[in-house]
């Protein structure tokens, strides 16, 4: 009897088989999903790439030639801009074409790094840096904000007024200063209005051709002027210009005769000063900022460059190995 026993196959209801297979069908839709979303999860490190790799071969390069475009044209300013009269006594002329000549050896180095920035990528960036290095320092000697205590150094506050100061050299000024004839112009102008406004008025004229203000005088004509009876005496004025005066006062050098005038005061001294500074102090103002415009442009330039030759693959690996 027990021999006879057959073992018989129990069969799953169908609906049972349909739940399991529903449910796989549901895992396997899960973790597609799943991996969808891990994906969309992921940074777009290939078009990083391609952004970075467009920077470096058009969109910098471009940018920076055309930024050291403004160092030719003011290189070339400079070589055709009208000297300041009388500064060639000072021997401007000659460190203005110094100028020039040096602003055009940095547009030129400039874009020999740019050329050369895939095969010497950093010898170009070394060199860059020192010669952007150098060229700011001397924007900002020039505009006044690093008082360089050389007297070697031309055109900086300081060398002004060491230079004008000296006799010899102020007596030559002095001397071209009056027959250029700066004053000429006010010889026969009659005060329309009471007092000048003298901020209009260049400094050569403002300095040279009218006694100062503190002197309280009053003007017969823009070239004659005599002092009030009821006021008292002529303030000194050394003060004002930075006690750098002998024993007389500007009120008491001037003369209403028309080859003296003011021309031995110091407010001639300084509006001389005032004349020649301006021209140097925009020099310098542009030396510093185009020299931290083109520092900070290289230095994109070669981190874009060295991105684009090793591809991204060591950023690119840890970015992938941290999200795994």
């Amino acid at each position: 009897m027990a021999d006879n026993v057959q073992v018989v196959p129990i069969e799953e209801p169908a609906s049972t088989a349909t739940a399991t297979a529903t449910a796989t069908t549901n895992e396997l839709e899960t973790k597609s999903s799943d991996q969808m979303e891990s994906q969309s999860d992921k940074p777009p490190i290939g078009m990083l790439v391609t952004i970075v790799n467009l920077c470096a071969i058009g969109i910098l390069p471009i940018f920076t030639f055309f930024l050291s475009l403004t160092l030719l044209g003011y290189a070339v300013w400079l070589f055709y801009m009208r000297s300041y009269e009388c500064e060639d006594i000072l021997g401007l002329p000659r460190v203005q074409t110094l100028a020039s000549v040096g602003l055009l050896a940095v547009f030129v180095v400039s874009n020999a790094a740019l050329f050369l920035r895939r095969k010497f990528p950093m010898p170009a960036l070394v060199v860059m840096v020192v010669i952007l290095l150098l060229m700011m320092f001397m924007g900002l000697a020039y505009a006044g904000v690093n008082e360089m205590q050389s007297r070697r150094f031309p055109a900086t506050a300081r060398w002004f007024k060491l230079k004008v100061m000296d006799d010899v050299n102020w007596n030559n000024i002095k001397s071209c200063v009056y027959d250029k004839g700066a004053c000429n112009e006010l010889f026969y102008q009659y005060p329309k209005e009471k007092p000048y406004n003298r901020r209009k008025m260049p400094p050569i004229k403002n300095g040279c051709c009218m006694p100062p203000e503190t002197c309280n005088m009053d003007a017969l004509n823009a070239t004659f002027w005599y002092r009030r009876k009821k006021e008292g005496p002529p303030l000194e004025t050394d003060v004002l210009y930075g006690g750098m005066g002998g024993i007389l006062s500007d009120c008491e050098l001037w003369r209403n005769d028309w080859s003296i005038m003011c021309y031995d005061c110091r407010s001639c001294k300084f509006g001389f000063i005032r004349s020649l500074r301006r021209k140097w102090w925009q020099l310098g103002v542009f030396l510093v900022v185009i020299s931290i415009l083109l520092l900070i442009s290289h230095l994109l330039i070669f981190l874009a460059t060295f991105w684009e030759r090793f591809k991204g693959q060591i950023i690119i690996m840890e970015v992938e190995s941290s999200m795994w």
